[in-house]
């Protein structure tokens, strides 16, 4: 009676032990499923009724689309430095010679700063720092006449704003 007894205590700790073993397998593939069929749902209630997840994002402030842009406006990136990559266009102004420029996006702050000052540096321009905070510099980049002036600001949650304005020639 005894070592079935102990039998029994040994299968169960087997029988726990693969149970684990196999919640810990569904659990590594769970969240990607999950997120699978979470977009398939949305995309089967949006076509039944359209503005379904705004309307349920008042309530549950995860649903919440991002605000942040999916495209560029229209203008042109007029910096002889490129825009950093994966910035968004997101607003373009010009009053007479004078153009502006502001681009947002998810990015490492200190990688655009980067970016922005090798940039001009390696086109023969000199930097002339404005201002500089923990969370946003400013800097003028002169070479002859021509004078690019940038603000790039660090918000929370890795957003990263770029504003570059000049004077046209």
């Amino acid at each position: 009676m005894l070592t079935l007894f102990g039998l029994l205590i040994w299968a169960a700790v087997a029988l726990i032990g693969w149970f684990f073993g196999q919640a810990q397998g569904w659990s590594a593939a769970a969240p990607e499923a999950a997120r699978d069929a979470l977009a398939t749902v949305e995309r089967q209630v949006e076509q039944v009724i359209p503005g379904a997840r705004e309307k349920v994002a008042e309530y549950v402030p995860i649903l919440k689309p991002e605000d942040r842009p999916q495209r560029d406006v229209s203008g042109t990136d007029f910096a002889p430095v490129a825009r950093y990559p994966g910035l968004v266009r997101t607003f373009w102004h010009r009053e007479g010679r004078q153009v502006s420029v502001h681009y947002e996006g998810r990015a490492d702050y200190a990688a655009v700063l980067a970016h922005y000052d090798q940039g001009f540096a390696a086109l023969g321009y000199t930097q002339e720092l404005q201002s500089a905070t923990p969370e946003a510099e400013t800097h003028a980049w002169v070479k002859g006449k021509q004078r690019y002036l940038a603000k790039i600001v660090s918000e929370p949650k890795g957003m990263v704003y770029v504003d570059i304005e000049t004077t046209l020639q």
